[in-house]
């Protein structure tokens, strides 16, 4: 009897199909049309007349600036190309959009604004 049940039970459990959703995230990256991309500038540097003052930022390559604020360059890497254009290294935070004004942030403080060439 006992071999009985213990057929029977492995017979149900084989035709169990357990359902299990993947939660990890996808590392992919999702790929965006070029009709919605913001262009990177041509390397070199740019000085910005910002609602707050003078920026410059040296473009160093398409994912990569220095953004000379409070003394000091800060590097800032490439982190999304659209809806618009940004780099930051976590603290600063340079954003272009595709008419080609700009904003720096430092943490969640915009201390530039209306940035244009």
């Amino acid at each position: 009897m006992k071999r009985f049940v213990v057929l029977l039970l492995s017979s149900l459990l084989s035709s169990c199909v357990y359902l299990v959703e993947d939660t990890t995230p996808d590392s992919r990256p999702i790929p965006v049309p070029n009709s919605q991309m913001v262009p990177a500038p041509s390397a070199g540097n740019y000085t910005y007349a910002c609602n707050e003052g003078r920026l410059v930022v040296n473009y160093l390559s398409s994912d990569s600036v220095r953004v000379f604020y409070n003394d000091a360059f800060q590097a800032l890497s490439l982190r999304s190309i659209s809806p618009e254009r940004v780099y930051s290294n976590g603290t600063y935070t340079w954003s272009l959009n595709r008419s080609g004004q700009g904003t720096l942030r430092v943490g969640s403080q915009f201390v530039r604004t209306g940035c244009a060439l």
